[in-house]
């Protein structure tokens, strides 16, 4: 059982209660994760090879990349909201809602339409619908992820989130493994249309079949009444009933002033910044224009800061969570600038013949040497310190940065793979357990650990962004390697600015 402990002062801080968990059993935390490898089945099955194949199939290959960013980008900036929306949500559900669970119901009917989503991208046959459809993805997944990703920090005691996390970056790179091997074994853009429609709608099916399968063995194995969050709602209700006037509590309006000038102030500011540019594009000021890509750039990071501050982010007062996001953040750029183009990057400039079936093999490679190395890294970090892997991985996926900038062989290419790996198999391993170490409070644990999902949903916005263009530009121009050499070169960047900043948390020492 789930204690409260007082410190000598006998206080207890409202935010973060030092709190007794029970060790738990690892078939327990392999059950409840196991959603995760369906999870990331599924995100790595669309990202890295359905959508871009399914993308060429409708545009070809002189628009691709806008193309690409044309999909992803309003999805991925649609779970930037959902995502600690959600969770916040889900942190607030009590009462009858509550009977089941806070987490439950929202991963149940989140997978359920997320689904549904899965179909109408199947049956997609133009971009717009497509974008739609994946949109609708998104918003459902987040729905379900938010919550999911609150069971473990509520469960699991602070000397086992290493193993945990090894568990869970265990997973996260099987499931990463096994959606590029479905997708590259049915998926073949150079097949006639009718034979790629068949291999697509048999994808999208085990993907289903695997995502609600998996899910209902999580929300079956969780036992929520365990954990930290459902153990200080017990005690706030005993409260009530020996002492009924601290239950009540003043009417307050639905939304109180402070939401209500963050949304206004937000929705001001970007209505100025987009009333500027515009302004400055009409006016032809310096000859230079603002693209439509760098327009919608900054009007998303305003409107994210808005949204952090919506959902109580707050870096004076909790810097180490601040840190802890935005290491993730720049380590995510890095990565998701080399794998949402890397299926193009087969193609245009290392030549590969069939390479949704080529960036199948690299992302094999890859997820070996990433599940050694995210199951041993996990248990070390218990040991030996979270900032320690992460220099480790940061380092290691900057190295293949530098290699795939310097060739394009195919063998050394895919020995880079392996490389990137070991890399991003360490980070993935250690990635949890650091934010389940600085978590601001144990009452929000769905909606910040939503806030700290930020870091992986911006990067999807900007990156595609970013680079879809860039390497439009130089294939146009006959100069594709050329244009991916740049693209990696910035890739590199990210990785190491996210590793140098680790050093700035302080709360965790090593």
């Amino acid at each position: 059982m789930a204690t409260l402990e007082h410190e000598d002062t006998g206080f207890v801080s409202p935010r973060r209660p030092a709190i007794r968990l029970p060790k738990v059993r690892w078939t327990q935390i392999l059950a409840i994760s196991i959603f995760w490898f369906a999870l990331n089945l599924h995100w790595s099955a669309l990202g890295i090879i359905i959508l871009p194949s399914q993308v060429f199939k409708m545009v070809g290959d002189a628009q691709q990349g806008e193309a690409l960013a044309l999909v992803l980008v309003p999805g991925a900036f649609v779970s930037l909201f959902a995502n600690p929306l959600f969770g916040m949500l889900s942190d607030k559900t009590r009462g009858r809602l509550a009977a089941w669970g806070r987490r439950r119901p929202y991963i149940l009917v989140g997978t359920l339409v997320n689904a549904g989503g899965l179909i109408w991208m199947a049956a997609a046959r133009d971009i717009p619908t497509l974008a739609i459809a994946y949109v609708l993805v998104q918003f459902s997944s987040n729905a379900a992820q938010a919550p999911f990703h609150a069971l473990l920090p509520d469960i699991v005691p602070e000397e086992q989130r290493g193993v945990a996390s090894g568990v869970m970056g265990f997973l996260q790179l099987l499931g990463g493994i096994a959606g590029v091997i479905i997708a590259g074994m049915f998926i073949d853009a150079s097949k006639p249309l009718s034979l790629y429609q068949q291999g697509l709608w048999l994808t999208y099916g085990i993907i289903i079949a695997v995502l609600v399968g998996l899910m209902l063995v999580t929300i079956i194995s969780v036992r929520e009444r365990m954990g930290i969050s459902a153990r200080i709602a017990a005690q706030e209700a005993e409260q009530v009933v020996t002492n009924p006037t601290a239950g009540q509590s003043v009417r307050r309006p639905w939304i109180s002033r402070a939401t209500a000038l963050t949304i206004v102030g937000t929705l001001i500011v970007g209505g100025v910044v987009w009333g500027v540019m515009a302004l400055w594009n009409a006016l032809h000021i310096a000859g230079v224009q603002i693209s439509t890509d760098v327009q919608q750039v900054i009007l998303e990071v305003i409107a994210t800061i808005g949204m952090l501050r919506l959902f109580d982010f707050n870096p004076r007062r909790d810097p180490d969570f601040a840190w802890v996001l935005l290491t993730r953040l720049v380590v995510m750029l890095g990565i998701y600038t080399v794998l949402d183009f890397l299926q193009f990057y087969m193609r245009d400039a290392v030549g590969a013949p069939h390479p949704e079936q080529w960036t199948t093999i690299f992302i094999i490679f890859t997820s070996v040497t990433s599940v050694f190395s995210a199951f041993i890294v996990g248990w070390l970090s218990d040991r030996f310190g979270r900032k320690r892997m992460v220099y480790f991985s940061g380092g290691m996926m900057a190295l293949v940065g530098l290699v795939f900038i310097v060739t394009h062989s195919l063998p050394i290419v895919l020995a880079a793979g392996a490389l990137f790996g070991l890399g991003y198999g360490a980070y993935t391993s250690v990635d949890w357990a650091l934010v389940a170490d600085v978590l601001p409070s144990h009452r929000d644990f769905a909606r910040d650990m939503g806030v700290w999902n930020i870091s992986l949903s911006l990067p999807q916005v900007i990156a595609p962004i970013v680079g879809g263009p860039l390497i439009d530009a130089f294939t146009r121009s006959h100069q594709p390697v050329l244009g991916f050499q740049l693209l990696f070169a910035i890739a590199v960047v990210y990785c190491l600015i996210g590793t140098v900043t680790v050093r700035f948390i302080r709360g965790v020492k090593r």
